[in-house]
């Protein structure tokens, strides 16, 4: 199976906006292809990334910065053509032990994906994400254990793709992608998507520069000549070639 011919697709995303600036291109072509995908926020990223509301006075409290970022991803979400939740474990720190897994595990047995997209597993710049790939490959990873009792049925183990690591930090996190998603297509809506999360005003700019940056990768060594817009990716825990 080729990346793209996954049927059913779940993205976590360690705060709100994640799935969306590092995977939205790829997510609304999953969409179109008819895939099903479903997002799982773990935090609403209320507290360090949420930087438009903590600049308003009067300052908002916690729970209404909640609120404005439900209506954010939500509104994102359906740009793409994906479903979404939050579990709303808070952020900063976004702690993942023992019982946070398990409630992870269950999303995985709920959903029943072939293919998981969470953050790069060594995205040491920002310790929320590698919490929330850490958290979220053990779910992977365990998913299909029958010892461990949730309230769905264990399933197959589905494959384990990373997305982009934190803007600007590959010198250090060592993300390099090992293959290349062309969202010329999609980018339109990709950036529509960012701009619904306002709170975030930075990601439509930030987050286009890095598409094309990253094409310039995907024409010279993906033989991707005629793409010109791309988001990149690396898979853990499978000899799979895209």
């Amino acid at each position: 199976m080729s990346f793209l011919e996954a049927s059913k697709v779940l993205v976590f995303s360690a705060h709100a906006a994640d799935f969306c600036s590092r995977a939205g291109g790829a997510i609304a072509r999953f969409a179109d292809a008819g895939a099903a995908v479903h997002v799982v926020d773990l935090s609403y990223g209320e507290r360090c990334e949420s930087p438009a509301l903590w600049d308003r006075d009067p300052l908002p409290s916690i729970d209404e910065i909640k609120a404005i970022r439900k209506d954010e991803i939500e509104a994102a979400a359906a740009i793409l053509g994906a479903t979404i939740e939050c579990l709303d474990y808070g952020d900063a720190p976004l702690l993942l032990g023992p019982d946070r897994r398990i409630e992870i595990v269950d999303s995985v047995r709920a959903f029943q994906p072939d293919l998981v997209l969470c953050h790069w597993i060594d995205d040491t710049l920002h310790p929320d994400h590698v919490e929330a790939a850490q958290a979220v490959l053990w779910a992977c990873r365990y998913c299909g254990v029958r010892g461990i009792e949730t309230g769905h049925h264990p399933c197959e183990n589905p494959e384990f793709v990373c997305y982009e690591a934190q803007l600007g930090s590959s010198p250090v996190t060592k993300f390099l992608p090992e293959f290349y998603v062309d969202i010329g297509v999609s980018m339109e809506r990709k950036i529509a998507a960012m701009e619904a999360l306002a709170t975030q005003p930075s990601l439509p700019v930030q987050y286009e520069i890095l598409a094309k940056y990253r094409v310039l990768e995907a024409q010279i060594t993906a033989g991707m000549k005629e793409c010109v817009y791309a988001e990149g990716f690396r898979r853990i825990g499978t000899d799979a070639v895209y």
